[in-house]
């Protein structure tokens, strides 16, 4: 998988950076320890493993928590003088690399697929006030799809030929939810096709609109 394949270089290389510049701190005067590598190296060193962690897993999470924030502040301003940091950052990229190898890619996945989703959520939105309806629709619709189709994946549900909204939607009712969603999705996915195949007269700007927004009502809900 070229995604999880990414991921672990990524980490490897910061891995394998944060042992050698741990291997850099001698003990000088008054039993302070003190980097032989330049303060550069090791400022890009921590915000490079900040933004990976916090790129894979989130603020919130227990790898980037795990992270002193007292000892970031002093790191970023005054690299070089705390032999215990990048030891630390270095075992929370181990953990992480470790975790992602066993199979932690999955969560990995779906917080990229959701940052995706908001984006292109945010662009349909941007065209419903700018009056264009239509490519609104068509954005939104396969926001759905796309979600439909990691429903059905997560739940191993399969489907005969080419994924549409119909089919994803046919083998999630009654299995991920009832039948009258069913049937607005049913609908959504009309619509859609519509407004994608060059017959986008047929949909007014208030049936794009409740759309959009039915859609991000639906993801909400109903998560992978």
């Amino acid at each position: 998988m070229a995604l999880k394949t990414d991921v672990l270089a990524q980490l490897d290389t910061l891995i394998e950076t944060g042992k050698h510049l741990a291997r850099t701190f001698r003990l000088c005067e008054m039993a302070s320890y003190e980097s032989t590598a330049s303060e550069e190296e090791l400022r890009a060193f921590v915000t490079s493993a900040l933004a990976a962690i916090e790129r894979i897993t989130g603020t919130e999470s227990q790898y980037f928590k795990n992270i002193p924030a007292k000892k970031v502040a002093e790191q970023i301003a005054l690299a070089g003088f705390d032999k215990s940091f990048v030891p630390t950052v270095t075992g929370v990229l181990t953990s992480l690399r470790s975790d992602v190898d066993r199979g932690y890619l999955t969560t990995l996945e779906a917080r990229l697929r959701a940052n995706v989703h908001d984006d292109f959520m945010v662009q349909a939105h941007e065209l419903l006030k700018a009056s264009y309806h239509v490519a609104a629709l068509v954005i939104a619709g396969g926001v759905l799809e796309n979600h439909l189709r990691q429903m059905a994946t997560t739940r191993n549900l399969t489907w005969t030929g080419s994924g549409s909204i119909a089919k994803y939607n046919d083998v999630l009712r009654d299995r991920a939810y009832a039948q009258p969603i069913w049937r607005r999705i049913q609908a959504v996915g009309d619509l859609r096709n519509h407004a994608a195949h060059g017959n986008g007269t047929v949909v007014s700007a208030g049936e794009a609109e409740d759309t959009v927004k039915f859609i991000a009502r639906f993801i909400a809900d109903n998560p992978t």
